[in-house]
């Protein structure tokens, strides 16, 4: 679907932002330049303003012009994808950058997998072994795995019945997704994480044989993404590095 001029200027904007040009407090140029300097009309720049307005990207105050945010913070979720995919953050910024997106992603994962094992039948384990099963059949085709594993994420979202983990989780998604060549390092070798989820269903399997034993069986599994997650970060080091 084609975007409208006003989100292409948006998008502009956003990246004057995230790149570092524009630092936060920083006063936008008058609106008459930046028009030019875009080359569009002043209406369609003032449409692109008031849209990152309303995602507490910048505020604008009578007499001082238009300003980019000091607290930017309190900007949507969805703004720091702008800034992992800014050409100008370097290889160093970019490794912290996502290793905390990681451990944040982490923290979220296990969260919602302990509220949906608590929630899960054997009806519900008999599907999830299935989800598995169809998504081992893909580990030569990459990104129809890929999409295997967002269904299987889909299947704990939807057990869970947890209304705030899935718009936070969709928004850490598109994060990693503006870089994908660093998600598909992350991942590694298809074999390893089809190794992991199989970890996973058997955790899952003796949580409903041994419901007592959930506790125990959350800090197996977080210790494991842990493992996985250092791995996956040294991969995603090394792609910087040599990129």
């Amino acid at each position: 679907m084609s975007r409208t001029l006003t989100e292409k200027v948006a998008d502009r904007l956003r990246q004057n932002i995230a790149a570092g040009h524009w630092q936060p407090g920083a006063t936008l140029p008058a609106e008459r330049r930046l028009a030019l300097e875009l080359g569009v009309s002043r209406g369609s720049l003032r449409s692109a303003i008031a849209q990152l307005q309303a995602e507490g990207l910048l505020e604008a105050r009578q007499g001082s012009g238009t300003k980019v945010r000091q607290d930017l913070a309190q900007a949507p979720m969805d703004w720091l994808s702008w800034i992992l995919g800014s050409q100008e953050l370097g290889s160093v910024e970019t490794y912290d950058f996502i290793a905390q997106l990681v451990g944040l992603r982490r923290v979220v994962a296990v969260h919602l997998l302990q509220q949906a094992v608590a929630r899960m039948q054997a009806e519900d384990l008999q599907h999830l072994q299935s989800l598995v099963a169809d998504q081992a059949l893909l580990l030569d085709d990459a990104p129809a795995y890929r999409e295997a594993d967002l269904a299987i994420e889909g299947f704990f979202l939807e057990l869970a019945g947890n209304r705030v983990v899935p718009p936070l989780n969709s928004s850490l998604r598109r994060c990693f997704e503006s870089r994908p060549e660093l998600v598909a390092a992350f991942f590694g070798p298809l074999e390893l994480h089809a190794e992991g989820n199989q970890m996973l269903l058997a955790l899952v399997a003796e949580s409903l044989d041994h419901p007592e034993h959930i506790e125990l069986l959350m800090r197996t599994l977080n210790e494991g993404l842990r493992s996985f997650e250092e791995l996956g970060l040294k991969r995603v080091k090394a792609c910087l590095e040599n990129s």
